[in-house]
């Protein structure tokens, strides 16, 4: 149908254009080095540090115990909470970035269709750091690299999926209210504490267990465990993945068509 149509168009524009995408990502990435005197590691830092706040009330403050087989907290804790920084950050970014990127909307033959996942690329780019983190935190731990790390790249293709679905229908709608930006944030400050990124769903009812696996980003949380934590293949998710999957197409659907609708009134009310 025209849905599926409007789907494939979009993603087509993006991959024409994936060489202007992939350099706008890279300008985006090294504005955001560049504005301030430290530069990268302002970046860098404000998830470390928030990671490394919430690691000292759990690990000292509640002296919270390791978890089974052993599992030291930081190293189970540290993937669910990267790519959740990894999905906010991207979505979040997105939102604001057809205001942002006003300039090239205005541009005659541009594709608008690339701005939104101008922020996706740019966040997946400094997301490379955090995996090689990750690797490097369990190393410290003695925990050597393995093929089950090979995953990851699946669980970050997912993340870019959803958060560049989500990303085409906040962006369409934010051009024409601000109050959007402001709901998104709300939104996702509310989705880390109720997605299970420093508490562990299996100590939940069954019925609460199946309500949190409702949340589609806790399907890359806990992938992300998947991977470097409990060397679970990602087939053995069938039910989940077809759920998560469900969830990103529908997305997609209303997001390319929203910002479809909304793309020839840029010009009015940017």
């Amino acid at each position: 149908g025209c849905g599926e149509k409007r789907v494939i168009n979009m993603l087509k524009i993006c991959f024409k254009e994936r060489k202007l995408l992939f350099e706008l990502a890279k300008n985006d990435v090294k504005s955001r080095f560049s504005s301030s005197v430290l530069g990268a590691a302002w970046t860098v830092m404000q998830p470390l540090i928030n990671m490394l706040v919430i690691w000292l009330v759990f690990q000292a403050g509640f002296k919270s115990s390791n978890l089974e087989g052993d599992i030291p907290f930081i190293v189970w804790y540290m993937p669910a909470f990267l790519s959740w920084n990894l999905f906010s950050e991207s979505v979040s970014q997105a939102t604001n970035s057809i205001q942002e990127y006003s300039y090239l909307v205005k541009k005659v033959n541009f594709s608008v269709e690339i701005i939104p996942a101008i922020k996706i690329v740019s966040n997946t780019l400094i997301h490379l750091f955090f995996i090689a983190f990750i690797i490097f935190v369990n190393l410290c731990y003695g925990r050597l690299p393995n093929f089950y790390y090979l995953q990851v790249i699946y669980y970050a293709v997912c993340c870019m999926a959803i958060s560049l679905a989500i990303g085409l229908l906040t962006s369409a709608v934010t051009p024409f209210t601000s109050d959007v930006a402001n709901i998104v944030s709300i939104i996702i400050q509310t989705g880390f504490w109720v997605t299970p990124i420093f508490w562990d769903p299996s100590q939940l009812t069954k019925g609460a267990q199946v309500l949190i696996r409702l949340n589609p980003i806790y399907y890359i949380c806990n992938g992300y465990r998947d991977c470097f934590v409990y060397q679970i293949p990602f087939y053995a998710h069938r039910v989940n993945t077809l759920y998560f999957w469900g969830i990103t197409i529908v997305l997609w659907l209303i997001g390319s068509r929203t910002f479809n609708k909304a793309k020839q009134h840029f010009d009015d009310v940017l």
